[in-house]
Parts: structure tokens; C-alpha cells; sequence
């Protein structure tokens, strides 16, 4: 299998954020998405760039064997939509309906398109099916998971440094805290605080300049990231890479953080325990 350096494989597109900010850094797309909606509002947004070759979306789900399996669109949030009906309906509690998604396996993906540069991988509870599938003699250079658990699964596979992303604001799991996540705590704690003055300062103005700031950090060379994006990636992640062996004593000394301190902006809502920190895994081959 061949390496492309100018190559991003986005595997969950959904509406197509993280998609054209990869366009727009000049790389070519390959995009994979189950939800044919969302396949056909992408397909109409990206033409020019489907035509000129810079990208390509195929309507397929990632599974272990080629074969069309029973997809799961919630109803109230596309975002949840899975292979898993528990997963995808939030135990039931959601609407949700069935459709059917031809399916392949990733290793298929990269034998017929290559080795890309990055892979982004977000397909709601099926990201280790693509890690599985790829051999440590032929990795990408970056790859980013929405699942902690497969954080030992990616240091076997053979990469070496790590990074845990939050995808609220983009800041790393990091001790000491980086100055761009000090600086986000006092933003939050003058945004949040019932303090009197500082109300009345939020009233005359300052809330705004407060957004600037949340704004700010989600900001790259003049790309504002909308929410729910994956955000920046590889060497342009903020914080440093960390060994595997430092990215597991950092998660937790944070899981004991938050048990002193359960209200911070690096943490996600209570009761999403399957990922305490709303985070992405962002590790590199080198």
C-alpha cells in the first residue's frame, strides 16, 4: 500500500465541517459517511471539488466484513447515529429509525486509496474496526479516535506519542495546564461567577468580549471551528506529545481533578461517562 502524504481520510464526515477545513489546508479528502442524507447535502455543498478529484464520499459504514447491516439514524441529533440501536437512540430514550448501509472493511479502504497522511476517525462506538485494521509497518503519520478506551489499542498498533484533545475548546490534557486553558479559566470563571461587580461589567459589554475569547481558541491561521468539529490536528494541536506511559498517569490525575473540582470547562456534562473529557486521542507514528 502506497503512502500519500497529501492524502486525509474522514471517516464519519456527518455534515462536512472537519471535510472542507482539510480542503481548505489544500489536502485531497477521502469521506466516509452511513447516513445517506447526509451524503447527499455534502455531495451537493463539495461538487466543484468532487469534480475537480480533491474529494470523495462514499455512503458506507465500516464493519468486519462486507455485507449490508441495520444503521441507526437518531432522529433528534445525527450526530448519535450508530451501528449500535443503544448507542444511536441513547438506551431508547430518543427517536430513532433503521436503515440499511452497505459496509466494507477499512483495510479494503486503504489497500484500493492508500496510506493517508491523517486519519479522523468518529463513527459512534466503531472506531477500533479501523485501528484494527492497520499494520504497524504502514501507519499514518497522525490519526485522532473518538474514544479513550483505544488509547492502548493505538500504542499497539504502533504509535508513539499521544495527545487527548477536548472538543469543547480544543486544549490538551496536560500538567501544568497549558497557558491557553489558564487563560480559558478565567474567561469561564468571569462568565460563570454571580459576582456583582463583575455582572454589571458582563452587562455593560464584557460578555462579549468574553466570547472573543472561547472564539479565539477555537481559531486557527483565520479558521473558526464551528462546534462539533474535530478542530485542528497533528502537529498543529496545542500542548505536547506525550509518551504513552505519561498520557495514562495525565487522564488519571484529571479523573482525580475532577473529583475535587466537578465544575470546569475541561470536562463534559455529567453522566456522558463513557468520555469523561469529551476528548479526541490524537497520536503520531514518530
Amino acid at each position: 500500500m502506497k503512502y500519500d502524504p497529501q492524502l486525509i481520510y474522514d471517516v464519519g464526515m456527518h455534515n462536512g465541517d472537519d471535510t472542507e477545513y482539510y480542503l481548505w489546508r489544500g489536502f485531497r479528502v477521502l469521506a466516509i459517511e452511513a447516513n445517506p442524507d447526509l451524503v447527499a447535502g455534502a455531495a451537493k455543498k463539495f461538487a466543484p471539488e468532487i469534480e475537480t478529484g480533491r474529494l470523495a464520499i462514499l455512503n458506507i459504514g465500516i464493519a468486519g466484513e462486507e455485507s449490508i447491516l441495520p444503521f441507526w439514524i437518531n432522529e433528534a441529533d445525527s450526530r448519535l447515529s450508530s451501528f449500535s440501536r443503544c448507542l444511536a437512540s441513547l438506551d431508547g430514550s430518543c427517536p430513532h429509525h433503521e436503515i440499511g448501509v452497505p459496509c466494507r472493511r477499512f483495510r479494503s479502504l486503504l489497500e484500493q486509496f492508500g496510506i493517508p497522511f491523517y486519519v479522523k476517525i468518529d463513527i459512534q462506538g466503531s472506531d477500533y474496526l479501523c485501528v484494527e485494521d492497520l499494520e504497524p509497518q504502514q501507519l499514518p503519520q497522525f490519526i485522532s479516535v473518538s474514544e479513550i478506551s483505544l488509547l492502548t489499542s493505538l500504542h499497539q498498533h504502533g504509535f508513539k506519542r499521544f495527545k487527548c484533545i477536548t472538543q469543547s475548546h480544543f486544549l490538551p490534557l496536560q500538567m501544568p495546564l497549558i497557558a491557553e486553558a489558564r487563560r480559558l479559566e478565567r474567561a469561564e470563571w468571569l462568565r460563570q461567577t454571580r459576582n456583582p461587580l463583575i455582572r454589571v461589567l458582563r452587562k455593560l459589554g464584557a460578555r462579549h468580549w468574553l466570547e472573543r475569547q472561547f472564539n479565539r481558541i477555537r481559531t486557527r491561521e483565520g479558521w473558526l471551528f464551528p462546534d462539533g468539529s474535530s478542530g485542528p490536528f497533528g502537529d498543529d494541536t496545542l500542548g505536547r506529545w506525550l509518551s504513552y506511559d505519561e498520557l495514562r498517569k495525565t487522564y488519571d490525575e484529571f479523573l482525580r481533578t475532577r473529583q475535587k473540582m466537578p465544575r470546569s470547562f475541561l470536562w463534559a456534562p455529567e453522566g456522558i461517562l463513557s468520555n469523561r473529557f469529551h476528548v479526541d486521542v490524537h497520536a503520531r507514528r514518530e
